[in-house]
């Protein structure tokens, strides 16, 4: 299996650390994930001064696990430009100066850069719903995979509002029903849902749990929590 959605680092909270990624690393041997979509965390500064995650992070990872697929953190108010070819992908998080999905520089940027872009969604913004990733989907040639798949009860009613095109993805972490993954399955099948657990916001043994509610086929298993994401990287 593949996690499609990890962070490398702790969730800091009153002196205390929440989560490490020696614990992620215990937990993947335990239940068979065998490699991992690697991003930096974001710490409450990133957001509050609109800098950039430690993206060395995950390549000095890398180097030394190869289980870790390294994708790169970018944000609009410090975009590079270049980026070292061992990233596999590149991930927004909208939250860093409220910046839309659809933005023009967010467009621009995944047009250059030319991977994968994984975008972190919540419906109940509306720079980051899922209106936003259908747009971006709209205007570039890579794979766009919807981190949260929306993630908040709202996401259920609205995805009828909604027309994606078939380069759109929806990951499972952080999904607040699971009426909303069962939906996301009903109307667009397990080519189009991906394994991700947002570690250590998150788990990937409730993301798998998620999964099971479906009671996918065994094919669809196969497809959702390794296959999909395997494409879209063109992981061998």
């Amino acid at each position: 299996m593949i996690d499609a959605h990890v962070h490398l680092g702790s969730i800091p909270s009153k002196g205390e650390k929440w989560g490490n990624f020696e614990e992620y690393k215990k937990i993947a041997k335990k239940i068979g994930v065998e490699k991992y979509c690697v991003v930096p965390i974001g710490l409450p500064n990133n957001f509050t001064d609109k800098t950039t995650p430690d993206n060395d992070s995950v390549l000095r990872e890398a180097d030394k696990n190869n289980s870790v697929i390294p994708v790169y953190w970018f944000n609009v108010f410090d975009l590079p430009k270049t980026l070292d070819g061992r990233y596999k992908a590149i991930k927004l998080h909208s939250d860093i100066g409220e910046v839309a999905i659809n933005d023009k520089r967010v467009v621009d940027f995944v047009k250059k850069i030319n991977l994968p872009v994984f975008v972190h969604t919540n419906e109940s913004k509306k720079y980051s719903d899922l209106g936003t990733v259908s747009s971006l989907a709209n205007k570039v040639d890579v794979p766009v995979i919807a981190v949260h798949s929306g993630s908040v009860t709202k996401t259920f009613f609205k995805l009828d509002n909604y027309t994606f095109p078939k380069n759109v993805y929806f990951e499972t972490s952080g999904i607040q029903y699971a009426v909303i993954l069962k939906k996301i399955y009903k109307k667009f099948g397990a080519e189009r849902i991906i394994l991700g657990s947002d570690y250590p916001f998150g788990d990937p043994r409730v993301s798998l749990a998620m999964i099971e509610t479906l009671d996918p086929s065994e094919k669809e298993y196969k497809l959702m929590t390794k296959e999909n994401i395997s494409k879209i990287l063109n992981i061998k």
